[in-house]
């Protein structure tokens, strides 16, 4: 393997068996980047200094965020070794992990003008775009819930409610979908020919499966198209959290709806929302159906 002895390599190759392909890659990779500041020494064979200096390094070049999750890495990695006696300290254990705050603030929620703004280039993107962007935004899930979401876990009931099956084992929820949402995601389902209600719901054009790359570009080109190039996928969740927690609802609730292990999460988003529209929220369609969120005003 490039960057690590075959000894490391096969080290390594213990560590992440249970590892998903993604996160194995990921791992190695940050492995591979430490070595890499060695000096070709051995990875079983560096001290506490060393490990300090790297920390050091990476806080120079990347955000707080892939510092904090370098440091994640290796310290875990380190403890596998601990664990199975291949050394006898781990050199990460004493030094600062890098902080990344919890709390949101303002620039990580769009506010409601901002939403509606986003919605109303819907015109410029395509059927599956479309579906794929008012999803997110009306249930705040992860991107791989969505890019794991299929036909059948789309849910109608007698009364025309909608809603939709999301997240996996201990995160697996039912979640409300407007009717909005649901509707985008119907006149996208008519220009496919569906055939197994088992399929995946999002493809893309080459395959029967999407990527959360994939996903990350279809959110950044309509961003862009609405001005909001100041925003990215993931603060369409916040924006959710953000809304629900403003409209009144309990964070007990909000947990079950986002897939929280811990309620107490909800605490990140109570600074922000004292930023966003002072009116109350529902989370329903206009009768008009031109928006997703509106302010009771």
């Amino acid at each position: 393997m490039e960057g690590l002895s075959e000894y490391e390599y096969t080290l390594f190759k213990e560590f992440s068996r249970k590892l998903k392909p993604l996160s194995r890659s990921d791992y190695l990779n940050k492995l591979i980047l430490f070595k890499s500041t060695l000096n070709d020494k051995d990875l079983l064979n560096i001290n506490i200094n060393e490990s300090k200096q790297f920390i050091e390094y990476v806080n120079k070049i990347y955000a707080k965020s892939t510092c904090e999750k370098i440091y994640s890495y290796l310290h875990s990695f380190y403890n596998f070794l601990v664990k199975e006696n291949y050394i006898q300290n781990n050199p990460f254990a004493n030094i600062n992990k890098p902080y990344v705050s919890r709390i949101k603030n303002k620039n990580d929620v769009l506010s409601l003008d901002e939403l509606n703004k986003l919605i109303s280039i819907f015109p410029n993107l395509n059927k599956r775009d479309r579906a794929i962007i008012s999803f997110l935004i009306s249930t705040g899930c992860l991107l791989n819930e969505l890019i794991s979401l299929k036909w059948k876990d789309l849910i109608i009931d007698n009364k025309n409610n909608y809603s939709c099956k999301i997240g996996s084992q201990k995160k697996e929820r039912i979640v409300e979908l407007p009717s909005y949402s649901w509707d985008l995601i119907m006149a996208y389902k008519e220009s496919k020919h569906i055939n197994n209600i088992d399929d995946l719901v999002f493809t893309s054009r080459n395959s029967n499966t999407i990527t959360d790359r994939n996903i990350r570009l279809i959110v950044k080109n309509a961003l862009s198209l609405a001005d909001l190039n100041n925003y990215s996928a993931k603060d369409f969740r916040h924006s959710f959290a953000t809304f629900s927690l403003k409209s009144g609802i309990k964070d007990e609730t909000l947990k079950q709806k986002l897939g929280w292990s811990d309620k107490n999460y909800a605490t990140r988003y109570k600074y922000v929302i004292n930023f966003v529209d002072s009116d109350d929220i529902d989370y329903i369609i206009d009768d008009d159906q031109s928006n997703i969120y509106k302010s009771n005003k």
